[in-house]
């Protein structure tokens, strides 16, 4: 366990909303002390925001921050999207300083890029078996995206005291406040705004990793795009369809959640005499949302196919949803019956007590399942 004495926030820059999390070790264990969030586009259309994206996200950071009353000066952050590359290799058995003296002159053959265009991180996960070899994980990213980043991080004021991956956090989040079996293989999937991540987890490590471009606003923007409408008036759309029910389970459950939308239809129906058919904007908008979750869940089970197909693959056990697209009304329910796999929604303060007297309860339980990122930065602040 590694304490740092100076305070440190856990920020986390979506691509649409920033979070901002502290936490603090007492002898009950692990507690929320401060939290804060901002929207990135307040006008909730990135398309027509007047301003820069990296200024935006300069005053969503100190919103954030100033919102949560957060004085720190060092920050724990996290970048993603395809300038992160991360591949499990196997390599001779040999002190880790040398492991890594020696990454250097081999990574090039396992990343496309030319080495000297990115920083390069690696673990060694464990001994791979019989032949003197490890298991290595080795991360790479482009030094252009890292300088952004970090030059970000200081406008603000903060130093950043470690650029982790969304991916890991959100898997330090899960293990922390899920502390799973050893032998449990759990696909743990975080769904943003831009970027969904998969990250396969079996006993403390990562053996699987992916940034997949499908993500919340690949929905919005279809629906912004075929409808012709704002992106905000296609988000609403997008919240007020939610994912499809199965159709079994709509038939046992009647009317409610994905039923109450009928019931609308039904009364616009009653009261315009006209009928709201296949062509009515909301039908469009949720074929539309069921088109891009179809897509978003093809992609899940290739990945998960690819790793189950290794030579040192095992078979995926169950899935543990987070980010903000995992808050559509159903997402667990149409996962479940695609991938034919036991799925729930990531509680990522179920190890945790929230103890500030500051916190903004309602924000908090509103955003929630946002937060696996942020608390998996913080929490290398308390834990490691």
């Amino acid at each position: 366990m590694v304490l740092w004495q100076k305070a440190t926030v856990g920020l986390d820059i979506g691509s649409s909303v920033v979070k901002a999390v502290q936490l603090r070790r007492s002898g009950k264990g692990i507690e929320l002390e401060k939290f804060g969030i901002a929207e990135i586009y307040p006008e909730g259309d990135k398309k027509a925001a007047a301003e820069s994206v990296r200024e935006l996200k300069i005053a969503a950071v100190r919103k954030a921050l100033q919102s949560a009353n957060i004085s720190a000066k060092q920050a724990i952050t996290a970048v993603s999207g395809e300038s992160i590359i991360v591949r499990y290799i196997q390599l001779p058995d040999m002190p880790e300083d040398e492991l890594k003296n020696a990454l250097k002159w081999e990574a090039e053959e396992y990343i496309p890029f030319h080495i000297d265009e990115v920083n390069i991180d690696s673990v060694i996960l464990g001994k791979a078996g019989e032949g003197g070899k490890v298991d290595v994980l080795l991360v790479s990213a482009k030094k252009e995206l890292v300088n952004e980043h970090v030059d970000l991080v200081r406008a603000v004021g903060l130093t950043p005291l470690i650029i982790d991956v969304d991916s890991f956090a959100f898997l330090n989040c899960f293990e922390v406040n899920y502390q799973p079996n050893p032998t449990d293989v759990i696909a743990l999937i975080n769904i943003g705004a831009e970027i969904t991540s998969i990250n396969i987890y079996i006993g403390g490590i990562s053996r699987f990793s992916r940034d997949i471009s499908i993500a919340g606003d690949t929905i919005t923007t279809s629906i912004q795009s075929r409808l012709g409408i704002s992106f905000a008036q296609a988000e609403e759309m997008k919240i007020a369809e939610g994912a499809p029910v199965p159709s079994e389970e709509a038939e046992a459950e009647g009317p409610s959640e994905s039923g109450l939308l009928d019931t609308i239809r039904g009364t616009v129906e009653k009261i315009t005499g006209e009928e709201l058919g296949e062509d009515s904007q909301e039908a469009i908008a949720a074929k539309l949302v069921k088109n891009s979750l179809t897509n978003l869940v093809s992609e899940i089970r290739r990945s998960i196919q690819f790793f189950e197909n290794q030579a040192n693959g095992k078979v995926v056990q169950r899935i543990v949803l987070g980010g903000g697209t995992s808050k559509l009304r159903n997402i667990d329910k149409f996962f479940g019956h695609e991938l034919n796999l036991p799925v729930e929604i990531i509680d990522p303060l179920r190890r945790i007590s929230v103890v500030g007297k500051d916190i903004d309860s309602d924000a908090l339980i509103k955003a929630k399942q946002m937060l696996g990122v942020g608390i998996g930065l913080a929490l290398r602040k308390v834990v490691e």
